[in-house]
């Protein structure tokens, strides 16, 4: 996953280049997070290129959009449109979409 392929994801157009810096930060950030918590590097043993499953792409986009937002708010509401966040949504969601790429620890008895 790169920068364009975020942009994208985050319906961002391409010629807008004010975040890249950040989004470049954020997304290197977003994807050790998903190895560390998925313990899995997700590199291809024969090439040795990142291979990102699409639930993994899903999970790394949703935490960046989490970096982003404004912690407290407990909903906003501008005219008719209405916006609500509760504690730990995005983070619930990135959870649900990295549940079946995670790694279970193997114990030997």
């Amino acid at each position: 996953m790169n920068l364009e392929e975020l942009k994208i994801r985050l319906k961002i157009p391409a010629d807008n280049t004010k975040q890249d810096d950040y989004l470049k930060v954020a997304l290197e950030d977003a994807i050790e997070a998903v190895q560390d918590y998925c313990k899995d590097s997700f590199v291809d043993p024969d090439t040795n290129e990142l291979k990102l499953p699409g639930g993994v792409k899903q999970a790394i986009t949703k935490l960046v959009e989490s970096y982003q937002e404004k912690g407290n708010v407990q909903s906003q509401s501008l005219g008719d449109m209405r916006k609500a966040f509760f504690e730990g949504g995005s983070l619930n969601v990135v959870t649900r979409l990295l549940k079946p790429y995670v790694k279970k620890k193997v114990k030997f008895l």
